[in-house]
Protein backbone atom coordinates (compact mmCIF):
# COMPACT_ATOMS: atom_id res chain seq x y z
CA UNK A 1 0.00 0.00 0.00
CA UNK A 2 1.55 3.58 -1.19
CA UNK A 3 1.87 6.06 1.47
CA UNK A 4 -0.67 8.40 -0.62
CA UNK A 5 -3.50 5.79 -0.43
CA UNK A 6 -3.68 6.01 3.38
CA UNK A 7 -6.07 7.91 5.94
CA UNK A 8 -4.63 10.67 7.76
CA UNK A 9 -5.05 8.11 10.69
CA UNK A 10 -3.14 5.29 9.14
CA UNK A 11 -0.47 8.03 8.50
CA UNK A 12 -0.57 8.76 12.05
CA UNK A 13 -0.28 5.10 13.22
CA UNK A 14 2.49 4.52 11.00
CA UNK A 15 4.45 7.12 12.41
CA UNK A 16 3.84 6.15 15.81
CA UNK A 17 4.71 2.75 14.72
CA UNK A 18 8.62 4.32 13.13
CA UNK A 19 8.81 6.96 16.62
CA UNK A 20 7.32 4.43 19.15
CA UNK A 21 11.15 4.79 20.89
CA UNK A 22 10.96 8.95 21.46
CA UNK A 23 7.39 8.60 22.41
CA UNK A 24 7.26 9.60 26.55
CA UNK A 25 4.69 8.36 28.58
CA UNK A 26 2.02 10.99 29.32
CA UNK A 27 2.24 12.51 25.83
CA UNK A 28 -1.00 13.57 24.22
CA UNK A 29 -1.46 12.29 20.59
CA UNK A 30 -3.63 13.80 18.46
CA UNK A 31 -5.51 11.71 15.27
CA UNK A 32 -8.44 12.04 13.45
CA UNK A 33 -9.80 14.60 16.03
CA UNK A 34 -9.30 12.60 19.03
CA UNK A 35 -7.29 13.08 21.91
CA UNK A 36 -5.25 9.92 23.14
CA UNK A 37 -2.59 9.54 25.79
CA UNK A 38 0.58 7.32 25.81
CA UNK A 39 0.33 5.05 28.52
CA UNK A 40 2.93 1.76 29.61
CA UNK A 41 0.56 -1.24 30.29
CA UNK A 42 1.65 -4.32 30.60
CA UNK A 43 4.28 -6.42 33.39
CA UNK A 44 7.32 -4.36 33.57
CA UNK A 45 5.74 -1.81 31.45
CA UNK A 46 6.42 -4.04 28.18
CA UNK A 47 4.33 -2.14 25.74
CA UNK A 48 3.07 1.09 24.95
CA UNK A 49 -0.55 1.76 24.07
CA UNK A 50 -2.55 5.13 23.29
CA UNK A 51 -5.46 5.22 25.95
CA UNK A 52 -8.56 7.83 24.69
CA UNK A 53 -8.15 11.01 26.85
CA UNK A 54 -11.88 10.84 27.53
CA UNK A 55 -11.24 7.73 29.71
CA UNK A 56 -8.74 9.38 32.16
CA UNK A 57 -11.15 12.06 32.62
CA UNK A 58 -12.51 12.36 36.12
CA UNK A 59 -15.93 13.23 36.77
CA UNK A 60 -15.43 14.35 40.27
CA UNK A 61 -14.01 17.50 38.91
CA UNK A 62 -16.20 20.63 39.49
CA UNK A 63 -17.14 22.28 36.32
CA UNK A 64 -16.85 25.74 35.39
CA UNK A 65 -14.28 28.60 35.46
CA UNK A 66 -12.06 28.57 38.88
CA UNK A 67 -10.50 31.78 40.34
CA UNK A 68 -8.14 31.93 43.05
CA UNK A 69 -9.20 35.02 45.65
CA UNK A 70 -5.90 37.33 46.05
CA UNK A 71 -5.58 40.44 48.49
CA UNK A 72 -4.54 43.50 46.90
Amino acid sequence: MQCDALSPADKAVAWLKQHHQELLVGTVVVIAGVAFVATVVGSGGTALVLVPAVLLVSSDAPIGLQLAKVKP
